[in-house]
């Protein structure tokens, strides 16, 4: 394996924001001068850093068939080519990674974009009442990389009681302390030079992944220091022995790029000649021996809907997520039983496929005015210097988070156990950037109205949003088919909310937020509580229990974590569907790798838990095939 990644200099679709305040012709203007000007110098690296697609020479059969070359497939893929005679073929919806991609703070525009899914949920009574349609946004990736390419890159590793309940629960070899090794053997952790990090034990050196640390930008300190003022313990490592407090964000990142997870993995792994990777092609189905219950053989669709079928020789191993992993085993006959009935699919295995779903509920509807910064601003000027310095030295705003890269985890008097229970971020939109309100809010699915109302807000001052995350909800959704055909989208019911438990944590997390907002460090830049308008909520008096609860079913959301669909546990558990070694119970040649196979949600940002899924499948399937 090659050394860290590297940027792309591939371009592909412009997207419609890059960034604070910079949409519509701001961002045309910006793309094709950032594109025009590091195509002509190279500066973002090597344009054949990823694999080409090799539909044109491909074998009838392959050792391991890897679907979806995302967040963990990419991982499986390029672990399992290490092996020299084995052959790999990976099967990618779709296509590389636009340029504008590796550009941090534009991750927001690249929602509803090409290499989106655009995936919405359905509608239900307790959850994304106040979003057009009632549905909520669920973004996914559909290319190299998948939602790394479009995620916010941020690198949490879960807790270790997260995964410790998974040993407890019958999974045996996934105790924090047994994948732990996998989470630093992909990573390249790389500090600032002005940092301090005195636990060095729980980081990697030499992985592919880099890990560094965002550039935090001036609202980041005042925070630091109105968390301090509250009470809150402030870290020097928030993937350290400690969760419980505040600290600057890790993110996937190298020198001001995005470092995907195709990019790191797939990229140096490009050249094996036992690797292919094929492109803009969906798989349809897995053909399993109904008698034997063997997997076989993988149906394909190419873009020009040509259909194709290759054998598979050891294990077809499904990477792609968990909206769509849970759907091609339905798809294969593996599922409720009735529920496949419905749509004629013969069914090879009744089980719990779908179930458990889980996510992140996060709420960005507590905003706070501030006076306007000096140093930063929403105009022409500022946004062609931002530019300018991220083209010259790949650093300020466009370089970083979009937010600010101050996050924190709390415990509130609800949490059952030591652990935390709330995870806290905060988002900016500078005093008169209607633009970014307007980006926000689409990325969010929020109505004309309630943009505007936060453009309204913005004409007071700086905005800032501090939202508070579930980390462990209680709640629990389902995926199904919404038909047989597998070019149709299944149906996701997320279930936000369906648990009062979740309601009353939650609402915990916006009592909290008040005690940070209200320091006087923040009354020194004259922080004021204001009032978002989501109408159907227009009838609560502002600021008290009531208001909140109908904000968060309105507009509370995914934070883009969904996990969970196709459950890990031992056979005695009657709701799994993979055991512990991620192989499809009832199933042989079938594995599961991707983050649909958590039991319970990790109680961060799943992005760094679903690479060290991948890790982990790749070096079980050699155990069980080079012994």
């Amino acid at each position: 394996m090659e050394g860290p990644c590297a940027a792309s200099s591939h371009w592909t679709s412009p997207a419609s924001c890059v960034g604070p305040g910079v949409c519509g012709a701001g961002a045309a203007f910006f793309t094709s001068l950032i594109t025009t000007l590091l195509e002509s110098e190279r500066q973002l690296g090597n344009p054949e850093q990823y694999p080409r697609d090799t539909s044109s020479c491909l074998r009838d059969e392959y050792d391991f068939i890897v679907v979806g070359a995302g967040t963990a497939g990419s991982v499986v893929a390029s672990r399992l080519s290490e092996v020299p005679n084995w052959n790999v073929l990976v099967i990618e919806a779709g296509s590389d990674p636009p340029l504008a991609s590796d550009i941090p703070a534009i991750f927001l525009g690249l929602q509803k974009s090409d290499i989106d899914w655009q995936f919405k949920t359905e509608p239900q009574k307790d959850n994304c009442q106040g979003l057009l349609g009632k549905r909520c946004n669920w973004p996914r990736g559909k290319v190299l990389g998948g939602s790394s390419t479009i995620n916010s890159m941020l690198y949490f590793r879960g807790m270790k009681g997260d995964f410790d309940d998974w040993a407890t629960a019958g999974n045996d070899g996934w105790s924090y302390e047994e994948v732990l090794e996998y989470f630093k053997k992909s990573e390249n952790f790389e500090p600032n030079a002005n940092e301090n990090y005195p636990e060095s034990f729980y980081h990697g050196i030499g992985g592919p992944l880099n890990v560094q640390r965002f550039e935090s930008l001036d609202l980041a300190w005042l925070l630091q220091d109105a968390v301090k003022e509250a009470g809150y313990e402030v870290l020097d490592d928030i993937n350290g022995p400690s969760q419980l407090g505040f600290a600057h964000l890790h993110g996937t990142i190298i020198n001001g790029t995005r470092c995907n997870i195709a990019k790191a993995f797939l990229g140096p792994a490009r050249n094996r000649k036992n690797l292919h990777v094929i492109k803009n092609s969906k798989v349809n189905r897995v053909i399993i021996d109904p008698v034997s219950k063997v997997a076989n053989i993988v149906e394909f669709s190419t873009r020009d809907n040509q259909i194709h079928q290759i054998r598979i020789k050891k294990e077809i191993i499904l990477s792609a997520g968990t909206i769509n992993s849970p759907q091609l085993l339905m798809l294969s006959g593996v599922g409720p039983k009735e529920h496949l009935k419905e749509f004629g699919i013969n069914v090879i295995k009744d089980t719990k496929v779908g179930e458990n779903l889980q996510d992140h509920l996060i709420f960005t509807g507590s905003l706070y005015s501030i006076r306007k910064s000096d140093k930063f601003k929403s105009s022409p000027l500022a946004f062609l210097d931002s530019s300018y310095e991220y083209l010259t030295r790949r650093t300020g705003p466009l370089a970083t988070f979009y937010g600010t890269t101050l996050s924190g985890f709390i415990r509130t008097n609800l949490s059952p156990d030591e652990r935390p229970d709330i995870h806290f971020f905060y988002f900016a939109i500078l005093a008169n950037d209607t633009k970014a309100s307007v980006a926000f809010g689409t990325a969010l699915g929020l109505t004309d109205e309630t943009i505007l109302s936060m453009q309204e807000i913005s004409k007071e001052g700086d905005v800032v949003m501090a939202a508070p995350l579930l980390c462990r909800p209680i709640s629990r959704g389902k995926i199904l088919l919404g038909s047989s055909n597998p070019s149709d989208y299944p149906k996701i019911y997320p279930g936000y909310l369906t648990d009062t438990k979740d309601l009353d944590t939650i609402l915990e997390g916006i009592k909290a937020t008040d005690r940070i907002m209200q320091t006087d460090v923040m009354k020194s830049r004259n922080a004021r509580k204001k009032k978002l308008i989501v109408s159907s909520c227009e009838g609560f008096e502002f600021d008290t229990t009531p208001y909140w609860e109908c904000m968060l079913r309105n507009i509370g959301t995914s934070a883009f974590h969904a996990v969970g669909t196709c459950k890990m546990g031992p056979s005695s558990d009657p709701d799994a569907v993979v055991d512990p070694k991620l192989r499809v119970h009832g199933v042989k040649g079938i594995r599961v790798a991707d983050a649909s196979i958590m039991p319970t949600i990790v109680s961060t940002p799943t992005y760094a838990t679903t690479v060290m899924i991948g890790e982990k499948a790749a070096d079980m399937i050699k155990m069980d095939w080079l012994q």
